[in-house]
């Protein structure tokens, strides 16, 4: 209310790093416009952060809600596979020199009989 109360531009979002924002608004803008491209394929995610991050991504669950909208998958933020672990990060790409500050992300649209999927991933190692 605030924002809309001072007739000022604003954007609000989990990440604010312009690439992001720009991605999350791309996948808004084709959940509009493709609405259920993607039904009977299953959705995944797993994402990393350093083992200091309790919550799961805001960011991941931005994406998420768009990529609801091209499914009829029954995914939920109870699904996402979250990496606290220096070894699961290892295992998932992070580089040892950013276990202590990474946000890496894959998510996965898989077809029901397995022989299509298409990934998106976002990752970024260390603190910029």
């Amino acid at each position: 209310n605030v924002v809309n109360e001072a007739k000022h531009f604003a954007v609000i979002a989990p990440n604010m790093a312009k690439q992001i924002v720009a991605l999350q608004a791309a996948l808004e803008d084709l959940a509009k416009k493709f609405p259920g491209a993607f039904t009977t394929y299953k959705m995944a995610c797993r994402e990393s952060h350093q083992k200091t991050k309790a919550d799961t991504s805001g960011t991941a669950k931005a994406v998420i809600d768009s990529l609801k909208q091209l499914t009829d998958d029954d995914f939920t933020y109870d699904d996402i596979e979250m990496i606290r672990d220096e070894q699961g990060a290892i295992d998932f790409g992070v580089p040892e020199e950013a276990l202590n500050g990474h946000a890496f992300h894959r998510y996965t649209l898989t077809s029901a009989d397995g022989t299509t999927q298409f990934a998106l991933e976002h990752n970024v190692a260390g603190r910029t």
